[in-house]
């Protein structure tokens, strides 16, 4: 797990000789004073409003990095982010080790990382006034002192309040007042902040080339329906259903009844890539797999990216439709998939209506159940981004950007049932019907998962204890089951359900707050801290701790300057 330390960028000043020899007295106290005075309010900024910090560590990513290397794919060329920190020692000070291998998020290609260039982590400025005047809401990044040991500075996300007892189910965080009987999930009130948190799953225009030669199949490809043997969840693959032009990674459907193109959740394994260098064929016929909380950041040696094995349902699938031509009754259909339920969005070319629906629980084939509607600017020919979010049991649509207002309509209640079905090998659909449209920049995201572990309340161990007897956090060995199982969703949901479960955190008092990192299998925080001090509460930050609002990255990405680079 990562220690979270935020290191102090303090400026120092040297003065210059202010008079010479020759130099009047007078002259010479002026510049002592001005010196003084920038110094007095040098310390005041950096005590009462504002102060630079580094990031020096990876839990926080991908909304702020530590210490890392950059990345781009020798294969599908896909740029992406490795952890460098654990090449330090705990103080970052002494290199330690280095960084070898790094995976891919996209094509799963192990990349040589060991002589790629490390960059500090990112610059932050963090305001302090806001704490003085209010206490920190929730989803707010801040900075505040460890509880465990208060010369540490940590850097987390705000997510609980005080009087309000937390639970952590199947990676979203869930919150109950104590005046209030449920449990109730928390999302972020602003969609846009949701969405540029989304953490990459599959980007179609970086594929990989050397697979596909070999005979890997698409991700993307025109399905029917036809409850054929042998299909997924119903789908059978029907290339001719589309018309892909794998140069252009453009899909193109022009047809009167409904068409669909599908994704599919293929993900190559290290065989896979060794067969393929080797001048030999990867393994036929591969099925596809659970969408699981994998994080590229952390897959600096092999063993970490063995563990993210979670189902995530939470998806985003982002694009650009070019409409050619439309007609009466033309719609496109954009449809999201997490267990028992189908959601999509169904835009009426002519109209530019967006109607939200999801199936019925108890009949899956029957009418659908309408969730709300709005207006799109997606009416008549033209070319339109988009961007279709299922997260935190709230629907959501953009359009060239834009958030189309379905209000609260837009969310829902999840069905009771909450496990994998074999539709979430294929989570994601886009169609057409009477109408002539072309898909392009197709990207598959997925939700932060908040990892459900904990430790005892009453653990006294070192601050930095990897003991997590509860929760998710469970064997190497049931841990290579869920992996095995990742094809087979129903025998998925069995194990995770005989081993691994949700985890709750006692109510917080009047002032105290509940904090995580968004790198979640990496992340020190609140559900993992010792109890040195006998807290009631070894979970909870004290109002008093917090030191500030982190509001400014000043220097996204330590670029050296020197050595070209």
């Amino acid at each position: 797990m990562t220690r979270t330390k935020l290191k102090s960028k303090s400026a120092t000043v040297e003065a210059t000789p202010g008079a010479t020899k020759s130099g009047s007295q007078d002259a010479f106290r002026e510049t002592v004073e001005s010196i003084v005075v920038a110094f007095v309010l040098a310390f005041l900024f950096r005590t009462f409003i504002a102060e630079a910090f580094v990031i020096p560590t990876g839990s926080m990513a991908p909304t702020l990095f530590g210490r890392h290397k950059d990345v781009i794919c020798p294969q599908c060329g896909q740029a992406y982010e490795v952890g460098a920190s654990s090449e330090m020692d705990d103080e970052g000070v002494r290199l330690q080790r280095r960084i070898k291998h790094a995976t891919c998020p996209n094509c799963r290609y192990q990349c040589k990382a060991k002589s790629l260039p490390v960059f500090k982590g990112d610059r932050i400025l963090v305001n302090k006034f806001p704490y003085e005047l209010a206490p920190p809401s929730r989803w707010d990044v801040c900075v505040f002192k460890f509880p465990e040991d208060p010369e540490r500075n940590y850097i987390k996300r705000m997510v609980g309040l005080p009087g309000e007892t937390i639970r952590i189910v199947r990676g979203d965080v869930y919150a109950r007042r104590e005046d209030a009987a449920d449990f109730k999930i928390l999302r972020k009130d602003d969609p846009n902040k949701q969405l540029a948190i989304q953490i990459l799953v599959s980007d179609d225009a970086h594929p990989p080339r050397e697979l596909l030669k070999q005979g890997w199949p698409e991700r993307w490809s025109g399905m029917i329906q036809d409850q054929a043997a042998g299909s997924i969840d119903g789908w059978s693959e029907a290339a001719e259903a589309v018309q892909s032009q794998p140069d252009r990674r453009a899909y193109r459907i022009a047809a009167k009844e409904t068409t669909w193109l599908r994704y599919r959740n293929l993900v190559p394994t290290t065989l896979d890539w060794q067969s393929v260098e080797d001048g030999q064929k990867p393994a036929p016929n591969p099925r596809p797999q659970l969408v699981t909380d994998f994080y590229a950041y952390n897959t600096f040696n092999d063993s970490i990216s063995d563990r993210d094995q979670f189902w995530v349902g939470d998806l985003t699938v982002s694009g650009r439709v070019v409409v050619s031509s439309v007609e009466e009754n033309s719609a496109v259909v954009l449809e999201l998939v997490e267990g028992l339920r189908r959601y999509q969005c169904e835009i009426d070319l002519q109209t530019g209506l967006a109607k939200l629906t999801h199936n019925d629980d108890l009949n899956p084939q029957g009418a659908t159940v309408e969730l709300a509607t709005a207006a799109t600017p997606m009416s008549g020919p033209g070319t339109y981004d988009f961007d279709f979010a299922n997260v935190d049991d709230r629907l959501c649509l953009w359009i060239n950007g834009r958030l189309i207002p379905f209000g609260a309509g837009a969310e829902y209640h999840p069905p009771a049932l909450t496990v994998p079905q074999d539709g979430d090998l294929m989570p994601v659909g886009l169609a057409a019907r009477q109408a002539q449209v072309e898909f392009s920049r197709l990207v598959v995201k997925r939700d932060i998962y908040y990892r459900a572990e904990t430790v005892a309340n009453d653990e006294r161990g070192s601050p930095w204890t990897d003991k997590v007897p509860t929760g998710e956090a469970i064997s190497e060995v049931t841990m290579q089951l869920l992996r095995e199982a990742l094809s087979q969703p129903a025998e998925y949901a069995q194990i995770y359900a005989a081993k691994a479960g949700p985890v709750e955190f006692s109510r917080l008092g009047p002032d105290e707050f509940f904090v995580m990192g968004d790198n979640s299998p990496q992340s020190q925080d609140s559900r993992l801290w010792s109890n040195r001090r006998g807290a009631v509460n070894r979970h909870a930050v004290p109002r008093n701790a917090f030191v500030g609002k982190a509001f400014l990255i000043y220097w996204p990405h330590g670029i050296p300057f020197l050595n070209d680079g």
